[in-house]
């Protein structure tokens, strides 16, 4: 089963004893798909691990010591036995050993822990004198946190698909840190410690100490990978990237023969390279077509599963769940690896402004696509209150330093934000998620790189040509550009796009050639789509380029908008933030075929519009109860 872990911490008065069982208990049977649960109490707290639908994906533990009880919830089994260390060395881990601790004591002395990349989200608030603590957001609401929204956070979700540094959509809820300690006692405030593992090195290495050191970690780190899932059924997940593409060339020089799937049929241009480099590594190959079954299904349950990050219609791992569990028990990704290595637009800035304005570019036209949803008050608010969000974010760090801070940035809110709400939708859909590139002796090797090699991908590309040479001559699905004949992977913000791709011009004309084609065709398909009637060149581009296209598919495929329309009439009335009017057109547009808006700003605001109809439900719940 998968679990959560459920808790409140007090007062040892009868009255808040009762009461806080209570919410507890009921917490734990709203919980979405939950099946039983049992307890652990002290005079001071009550906990739940509660077991949850599907079987699979979660590890969890009891362990009591005299006094003290232990409850873990983990991902591997080296993260429950990291768990059972001192806290602060157990933060030193990171994606291997991902796993939430708690430790009570008689006491009232309560600890709350994680690994170093906070792998397995856990959120808390304290609030009248307690500590809540949930693995699922919404419950903090039934364990007594009011069911109110945070705006910030919310438009933060609307336009990057997860809000900023510790803010939740929930209002007073926070994300515990990577690496954080939390200590709370009865009548006193939480004391708060943190020290995530990915923080800017010293120690520099050279471009040969770097392809050395990352030949022995890389291999240290699969080796590893295999051991401890060598009982369990496992499968990677391969791309037309460079990511994944490392790690099942790294198991073939470890004698490894994964089995290998990718989404998608050979029509695709990411499929068919990664069935070609697995058919070059004598991998077993598995293509999963996007069939109307695997089309966004039961978008509901899957929106529930998720803590007001990500959307329905691009969790591609919920829609193939029950497929995937079919073959595998544990996949393997590339998550994390590229924004390790560089992939970040905004690296060679040094300034806070201009960094800024780089990063809300990013993201500047998705904040357009969702204001149709929203209500005319809250379309005025949406860009000041997602760049406020930005600047403070920044703020954090001193982006002077180094001219790669923002990739420390980046990993701190978008991995640990949006990524890691993979690790939870797979294990609440019966699979476990490893992410070798955030085990911790990786991330160690990272952070030691410098923002010179880190500039255009320049020494990930090394790392391909020099250790993964069986695959450095296939091309990258996204230019039809091999690792062998690039200089340059990433796009970066010291210099202009015309300025870089001159510079790849100039060193590989083919290469660079490639790119620039691609742009074109790319602008002038769609271009052609938008100004005229002839939609089929745009089509034919999508379909060939992307494995997932649901803009195409909100009008070409009804079982895809069918659904979406299910999901945005999932929330009877919305909260005031949206528009009701706008929610209801765009409904009866995807059922007529006539949608022309944005699916990912449609899905994201339904999806966010459920999540706040489910805070306030909760809320009116834990309010009877205490009546």
């Amino acid at each position: 089963m998968s679990r959560e872990v459920l808790l409140i911490a007090g007062g040892d008065d009868t009255a808040s004893k009762n009461r806080r069982a209570g919410l507890v208990a009921q917490a734990a049977i709203s919980l979405p798909g939950a099946v039983k649960h049992d307890v652990v109490e002290t005079s001071y707290a009550t906990l739940a691990l509660v077991e949850t639908e599907i079987a699979g994906g979660t590890l969890a533990s009891v362990e009591r010591d005299g006094d003290t009880v232990r409850v873990a919830l983990a991902i591997t089994a080296t993260g429950l036995e990291a768990a059972t260390q001192d806290p602060t060395k157990a933060r030193g881990t990171a994606a291997e050993s991902g796993h939430v601790a708690v430790r009570l004591a008689q006491d009232g002395n309560v600890v709350v822990s994680t690994d170093g990349m906070a792998t397995v989200p856990a959120y808390w608030s304290e609030r009248d004198g307690q500590l809540i603590l949930s693995t699922h957001l919404a419950s903090l609401v039934s364990l007594g946190l009011p069911g109110l929204v945070d705006e910030r956070a919310l438009f933060e979700y609307l336009t990057m698909l997860h809000p900023l540094k510790e803010r939740t959509t929930l209002r007073g809820a926070r994300l515990l840190r990577p690496g954080e300690v939390i200590e709370w006692q009865p009548d006193r405030a939480a004391g708060r410690s943190a020290a995530p593992v990915f923080v800017p090195g010293d120690a520099s290495m050279s471009d040969h100490e770097a392809i050395t050191a990352c030949r022995q970690v890389w291999a240290e780190v699969l080796e590893d990978l295999f051991a401890r899932n060598r009982s369990q059924r496992m499968a990677v997940g391969l791309s037309g990237g460079l990511d994944s593409r490392a790690i099942v060339a790294g198991a073939a020089l470890l004698g490894r023969q994964p089995r290998v799937f990718s989404y998608g049929t050979s029509n695709n241009v990411d499929t068919r390279i990664a069935g070609d480099i697995a058919d070059h590594l004598g991998m077993p190959f598995i293509r999963l077509p996007v069939t109307d079954d695997h089309l966004m299904p039961r978008p509901d349950v899957i929106a529930d599963r998720l803590d007001g990050a990500h959307s329905p219609a691009e969790m591609y791992e919920s829609w193939f769940a029950e497929t995937l569990r079919s073959f595998a028990d544990v996949l393997v990704n590339g998550a994390g690896g590229g924004q390790l290595w560089g992939d970040e637009k905004s690296l060679g800035l040094t300034d806070h402004r201009s960094i800024a304005a780089k990063v809300w570019h990013r993201y500047h036209d998705a904040a357009l696509a969702v204001r149709p949803y929203l209500s005319l008050e809250s379309r005025g608010d949406l860009e000041a209150e997602v760049r406020a969000g930005i600047d403070e974010s920044l703020e954090e760090w001193d982006l002077a330093q180094r001219t790669d801070m923002t990739v420390f940035w980046r990993i701190a809110n978008r991995q640990v934000r949006w990524g890691n709400m993979l690790v939870n939708a797979a294990r609440r859909s019966g699979l476990r998620l490893e992410s070798p590139f955030l085990d911790s002796r990786f991330i160690e090797f990272a952070s030691r790189l410098s923002a010179e090699q880190r500039l255009n991908g320049r020494l990930h590309l090394q790392v391909h040509r020099d250790l993964f040479t069986a695959t450095a001559d296939f091309p990258r699905s996204d230019d039809g550009n091999s690792p062998r004949h690039l200089n340059h992977v990433y796009w970066s913000g010291e210099s202009s796009y015309r300025q870089q791709l001159a510079r790849l011009t100039t060193r590989h004309p083919l290469s660079g050639g490639r790119r620039a084609l691609r742009r074109a065709v790319q602008v002038g398909t769609h271009t052609i789509g938008r100004h005229t009637p002839l939609q089929s060149p745009a089509r034919w581009w999508d379909e060939r380029t992307a494995v997932f296209p649901i803009q195409l598919w909100s009008t070409t495929r009804s079982v895809f908008s069918e659904r979406m329309a299910t999901l945005v009439e999932s929330t009877v009335t919305p909260h005031p933030v949206f528009s009701q009017d706008a929610l209801d057109q765009a409904a009866g547009d995807l059922r007529s075929g006539r949608f022309s808006g944005s699916v990912t700003a449609l899905a994201r605001a339904a999806t966010a519009a459920r999540w706040i109809a489910d805070y306030e439900a909760r809320a009116r719940a834990a309010a009877a109860f205490g009546r």
